[in-house]
Order: C-alpha cells, then sequence, then structure tokens
C-alpha cells in the first residue's frame, strides 16, 4: 500500500514493492538511496521514476519502502533547478555545467580575477531551499576552475523561487572572472645585486608577469641616487603600460625613489597595503601608468604583497583600488586557512 505524508509543503509517500503496483511509483522522486537484493544502489535518491525502471523495482530490498516525493504543479526536480540557478550566476568569464546528482558547477572559462557581488549571493539564499555558494570574491583562478556551485535542499522546489533568483542574477549580477588584460611591463631595480642574484631576480619577475600573460619588455638596475632613478623612470613610462620598482623604503618620505618619482611627474598614492606580507609596499601612478613598489625578495621567487596586487592590477583595477580591497583576504601569512597567492605552479599563460 502506498502510506503519504508530508514535510512542509512536499508531498511524500511510500511505495511498497512487495504489494503495490510498479505503477504506482511512477512519477515519484526517489527521496533516498535504495539497496537492490545483491546489496548494491539498485535506485540513487533524486530519480524520478518510470516505465524504465519497472525492472529496477521488481529487484529492489526495500523492507520499509521506497520514500518518494511528488511534484505539484509549478514544482521543479533538484537538476532543473540547480541548472537554471547555475546559467543565471555564471556571467562574463564562467559557464554553467550540466547538473550531476542535483548539484550543477560553475566554471571559469578562462584565466582571471573571480568577482563575486556577496550581496546577491546572501540574497539567493534567502529563498529557501536554494544552496548557492561561491569561491571567494578576488580569487585568481585558472581556465577549468570550479567558482561556484548551485543546488536545491529540496526534491521538489517551487518554481517561482527559481525565477526570483534568476531575477536577482539578472538585475544585479553574481559572478564573473575578468580575464588578465596583456601589459608591458618595465622593472626598475635600485638595489645593487650581485650577478648571481640579478640573474634570479629577473627571472623570478619574468616569471610572474608572464603567467598573467603579459610581457616584461625592460629590466634596469639604477643607482639608488635620485637623478638615476629618475633617468630610470622616464625609460620605463616611454616603453611600458606598468612600472615595478624595488629598493625604496616605504617609510621614508625622503627616499631618492620618491623624490625622482614626483620630479617625473608621478605620485605615490599609498604607502603599506592592508595584507601581511604587505607593509613595506607602495602603490602609485606615473603619467597614466601604474607603478608599484615591491620587496627586493619578490624577485627571489617569495610571495609577496606584489602577488596581490598583480592580479587585481591585470584585471583592470587602479593601484590604489587594487590595494585597498586586499584586507578582506590579507592574513596571508601563518596559520590563516587557504592561500590568496596566484598558483604560478599551473600551467602557462593562454594565447
Amino acid at each position: 500500500m502506498v502510506k503519504s505524508g508530508t514535510l512542509g509543503q512536499v508531498r511524500a509517500r511510500v511505495f511498497d514493492p512487495a504489494n503495490d503496483r510498479p505503477e504506482r511509483a511512477f512519477g515519484g522522486i526517489v527521496a533516498a538511496d535504495v539497496p537492490g537484493r545483491d546489496g548494491h544502489v539498485a535506485l540513487r535518491k533524486g530519480t524520478r521514476l518510470g516505465e524504465a525502471h519497472r525492472s529496477a523495482l521488481a529487484a529492489i530490498a526495500a523492507r520499509e519502502g521506497v520514500h518518494l516525493v511528488d511534484l505539484d504543479q509549478g514544482e521543479l526536480e533538484q537538476d532543473e533547478v540547480a541548472w537554471r540557478l547555475a546559467i543565471a550566476i555564471a556571467g562574463p568569464g564562467a559557464r554553467a555545467e550540466a547538473p550531476s546528482s542535483g548539484q550543477a558547477r560553475v566554471r571559469a572559462t578562462t584565466r582571471g580575477l573571480l568577482r563575486v557581488r556577496a550581496d546577491a549571493v546572501d540574497a539567493v539564499n534567502r529563498l529557501h531551499p536554494l544552496l548557492l555558494f561561491t569561491a571567494g570574491d578576488g580569487t585568481v583562478v585558472d581556465a577549468g576552475d570550479d567558482v561556484a556551485g548551485a543546488k536545491s535542499a529540496a526534491l521538489a522546489t517551487a518554481e517561482d523561487l527559481v525565477a526570483e533568483a534568476e531575477r536577482i542574477a539578472a538585475s544585479s549580477g553574481v559572478l564573473r572572472v575578468d580575464r588578465f588584460v596583456r601589459e608591458r611591463v618595465a622593472v626598475v631595480v635600485t638595489d645593487r645585486l650581485e650577478a648571481p642574484s640579478r640573474a634570479l631576480v629577473r627571472t623570478a619577475i619574468q616569471r610572474k608577469i608572464e603567467w598573467f600573460g603579459s610581457e616584461m619588455v625592460s629590466f634596469a638596475e639604477v643607482a639608488h641616487e635620485g637623478s638615476a632613478i629618475a633617468a630610470g623612470l622616464r625609460e620605463a613610462r616611454a616603453e611600458a603600460d606598468l612600472i615595478l620598482v624595488s629598493g625604496a623604503s616605504s617609510l621614508d618620505p625622503l627616499d631618492p625613489v620618491f623624490a625622482a618619482l614626483a620630479a617625473t611627474g608621478g605620485a605615490v598614492e599609498r604607502t603599506g597595503v592592508p595584507a601581511h606580507p604587505g607593509s613595506m609596499a607602495w602603490v602609485g601612478t606615473l603619467a597614466g601608468a601604474a607603478a608599484l613598489g615591491i620587496a627586493t625578495c619578490a624577485g627571489f621567487g617569495k610571495d609577496t604583497a606584489l602577488d596581490l596586487l598583480l592580479p587585481r592590477v591585470f584585471a583592470g583595477d587602479a593601484p590604489a583600488a587594487a590595494a585597498d580591497a586586499l584586507g578582506s583576504r590579507g592574513l596571508a601569512e601563518g596559520s590563516s586557512p587557504g592561500s590568496p597567492f596566484p598558483p604560478y605552479e599551473h600551467r602557462s599563460a593562454e594565447t
């Protein structure tokens, strides 16, 4: 016999394979995995039963019956809910993947910087039983990386809730992946380096720049003296869109690097960034180009504030805005979980 009940407004019932005809189960959605007589799963939860499952229904060993959920008019199955949510939230640089087991993932289609509207995510998640979860805003992602998942916590979900989630996504956007813009980068080093160190610094910085798909057009080592630095900055600006400068003390307002930057028409917009490591970095501009002050250790392959700033600058953020945005994920050293640094060991930049 078929016993019925409700969970909230969901219609649920029990199908008794020993006494009920298989047709009585058709149209119902399996609420929990059902074992067969061999002990293996014969029917998986989320399966909507029909004629194709007649033989499986005859082979099950469910002593307490099969728990089923029936759809009312205006209700959707889990897979359709997940699919529609994933399509709705996948902005530029992302794509929805076909649902599986009631969940759909959204993946990046390009290497870039993930942008997430947390308020939109929260708004969707207030539409119970919809569930939407994403990677963190500002995460550096590669093509193929998962950036979000979508599903429903119910086997039957009202379509009007899904439609409201689609409206939220259409009006405010939920997520996108900003592709890194190809830039010409010049490096000005004011530290006096020995030949082996110079080679290490150049190679390490070049590797980072090229990971983002950009090009290091020059690498100049100049004396830590005003006129020499000014000349190096002018040459760098003539051939580059982004200038990296090492050797300045961000705590010293009279450092020759800052004087030279001002003398060549540039300005420091911020000393230090809200991250650790990062207190010694600085950001500025020079004749419309971004200028970033970096620690020398960044040139030896160590992750520093430079590696937090570069993704945002290459994604189009102004230098000061890029620095301002680092605080919420800025605890990048010590026992803090996860890492905000780019995964440089991944494959080379796309062509």
